[in-house]
């Protein structure tokens, strides 16, 4: 067949070069239906006749080098149901390639692969004449070609227009022992044969020194014109290989990745990064494998964030374990589950975005040219639209809990789910291609895709810091509505002036019902959610502030008795810290120290005297030191000794909220006053 094909090729531009040389105008046939046709025509060349052949066997070299991988994914083999089959997984796949594939050791020094890639070729020849004995007898009634076959002697005398001609049965051979040198070394062989036939029918396609003539009459190509040829092809051939593997992988296979989990092309993309390097892999088929690993980039990440991204759409505040995902933090073992899936999403990106970090040959300070630029800008894309969605849910979610006083979810979102997230963004590495975007010695296109990266990359970073504020937004949240529900809590259980009025001191003082109530409303379901002190501390800070406030809006009179329960309301507050089991010892004791329930005790303290009385503050500073005796510790600093009423700001206001006796003859004095 291609001895057709050549004589075809050799009257083609006969025939051109006649239409030239015949008459001085030019002339082309046009058509509309046909507007190819209208182009000058060219004479046909071996670079065509090269990329013909190279795309005729990219499909075949894409069997041989992935037939392990498609064997791997058997579904007797592996389950898509378990994400923690992915460990199973590599490992089969290391298994089985490292059974159909054997490259040289990475320890091996050149000289020695050489020598062994040279003992490989005469291999690689003798059973070529292997070849060539069964293709006798497939032929034994062909005259011609038992002919040639007879009066063989050495290599450059092996029948390849015969050997051509039976495609098959050579496949057949070389399968027999696919590794990634044979896969190579096959294709050298190819290629030879059509050097071969062309310097024999074609000679002009090879150029004016393309061939040679041997001493024993024999005509070759050249060694120059042969290593030209051969080089282009097997770059031509490797690109269509590595273009073409995607589609096998993923899809034309029996059982294709595609319809696998994400984690099984991302199990095998790793693997392909551990494994083959430029020590141990010829640089055409490591191209290959380069471009069979962006492709499995692109698939992962289309598919794994479509996956993870819509769990992320519909809300779930169930209790999860990180057990089952222990990658994913090392401070939390539980979540929410949508704060795991946020979780995971960023780690999956995470991890595709660092791996186009790097190279084959590079760990750190890859040159720009060659990082997989055009396929770390969609997982960018993906990676800045996560973060900010994350954070729009953190606010919404957080805020609406915040609202229903939801302490426990509020708390697994606000601490464990943002924790969990920071982690993964905190492994983000990006290298800083500046110096090389400035200085202009990248082409146009890697121009292009390396600006468009850093616009994507300095908006990742303006949405991470965002999502660090983010902390202090919830916490705001927090507080503004820890104010809120207290007001509107005491408006509803705190006494009223009345009750207040009415209030005589009995022989043992208890508190109101009400101390309790608030306490367990506000305080217990945010010692129950958290032990951070800070929050602690702030909500405590925050009721007490609501309780006076609205003692002193109310306008609530108090008489001395009054005054009295106010202040044992009020230093109920610290027997309720001390007796809450679920309350840390840490948390406790610095929450008995919050200058806020000194300032309470000062308002009460205020209101046992009325105005214009004078106060001693020896007597409240040793009322004081009773009061708070059990807390008192060697490390304590003298400000707890100072006398409560300091703390209270405005104390005249609040001396006026002390309800008058009014006596009998007072009240008639004044009357008379007011009536004249």
């Amino acid at each position: 067949m291609i001895e057709s094909c050549l004589s075809l090729v050799g009257i083609y531009n006969d025939l051109i070069g006649l239409s030239y040389k015949k008459f001085a105008a030019k002339f082309n046939i046009g058509s509309n239906s046909y507007p190819n046709i209208i182009s000058e025509t060219k004479n046909l060349t071996l670079t065509k006749i090269v990329q013909v052949l190279s795309k005729s066997r990219a499909e075949i070299n894409c069997q041989r080098l992935i037939n392990c991988l498609v064997k791997v994914y058997q579904p007797a083999h592996n389950s898509d149901n378990d994400s923690s089959s992915s460990s199973a997984e590599s490992l089969e796949i290391y298994h089985t390639l490292t059974k159909h594939i054997t490259p040289p050791t990475s320890t091996m020094s050149r000289n020695t692969v050489d020598k062994r890639r040279d003992a490989f070729i005469v291999n690689k020849k003798l059973k070529m004449k292997q070849a060539q004995s069964l293709i006798e007898l497939k032929n034994e009634h062909n005259k011609r070609l038992n002919d040639l076959v007879t009066t063989q002697n050495s290599d450059a005398e092996v029948p390849y227009l015969s050997l051509l001609t039976n495609e098959y049965t050579l496949e057949h051979i070389f399968n027999s022992e696919d590794n990634i040198n044979s896969i190579l070394q096959s294709e050298e062989m190819y290629i030879e044969i059509l050097l071969d036939t062309v310097a024999h029918m074609s000679p002009n396609l090879l150029g004016t020194n393309g061939v040679k003539k041997l001493k024993n009459g024999r005509i070759q190509a050249s060694k120059k014109a042969a290593h030209k040829v051969t080089e282009y092809y097997q770059n031509i051939l490797w690109g269509d290989v590595g273009s073409c593997l995607e589609h096998i992988v993923l899809w034309w296979s029996h059982y294709p990745l595609a319809m696998r989990s994400p984690n099984t092309s991302q199990n095998l993309r790793e693997w392909l990064f551990a494994t083959f390097n430029v020590n141990n892999t010829p640089e055409l088929i490591l191209s290959s494998l380069r471009i069979l690993a962006d492709a499995l980039g692109c698939h992962v990440t289309s598919t794994s964030w479509d996956k993870y991204f819509g769990a992320t759409l519909t809300t779930n505040l169930q209790l999860t374990t990180l057990k089952v995902n222990p990658e994913i933090s090392l401070y939390i073992t539980e979540s929410t589950e949508s704060g795991a899936n946020f979780a995971l999403m960023l780690q999956a990106l995470v991890t595709l975005n660092n791996q186009c970090e790097v190279t084959w040959d590079y760990i750190l300070g890859a040159p720009l040219e060659d990082l997989p630029i055009v396929e770390q800008i969609p997982i960018l894309h993906r990676l800045d639209h996560s973060i900010h969605t994350y954070r729009l849910w953190c606010l919404a979610e957080t805020r609406r809990l915040a609202n229903l006083w939801e302490m426990r979810d509020f708390f697994r979102i606000a601490h464990n789910d943002m924790q969990a997230c920071m982690e993964q963004l905190i492994n983000l590495r990006f290298a800083d291609h500046t110096t090389t975007i400035e200085s202009g010695k990248i082409g146009e296109h890697e121009n292009v895709c390396a600006k468009m990266r850093e616009k994507l990359v300095s908006e990742v970073k303006v949405n991470i810091q965002k999502l660090k504020a983010t902390t202090d937004e919830i916490i705001q949240v927090l507080s503004s509505v820890c104010a809120t529900t207290s007001l509107a809590h005491l408006t509803m259980i705190f006494p009223s002036n009345a009750e207040w009025r009415l209030v005589t001191r009995p022989p043992q003082t208890i508190n109101s019902i009400y101390v309790h109530e608030f306490l367990n409303t506000m305080l217990l379901p945010v010692i129950m959610a958290t032990q951070d002190i800070t929050t602690l501390n702030m909500v405590l800070r925050l009721m007490c502030e609501s309780w006076l406030h609205h003692i002193y809006v109310a306008k609530v009179k108090f008489t001395k008795d009054a005054a009295m329960q106010l202040l044992h309301d009020f230093n109920e507050v610290r027997n309720w810290l001390s007796d809450c089991k679920q309350l840390a010892t840490a948390a406790r004791k610095q929450m008995l120290q919050n200058e806020v329930l000194r300032r309470c005790e000062g308002v009460g303290r205020l209101l046992l005297h009325a105005p214009g009385d004078l106060i001693s503050m020896q007597d409240s500073t040793m009322q004081s030191a009773q009061q708070v005796r059990k807390e008192v510790t060697e490390n304590d600093t003298p400000e707890q000794l100072m006398p409560a009423e300091m703390y209270v700001p405005n104390q005249k206001q609040w001396l006026t909220l002390r309800a008058k006796k009014m006596k009998g003859p007072i009240a008639f004095t004044l009357c008379c006053i007011v009536l004249s």
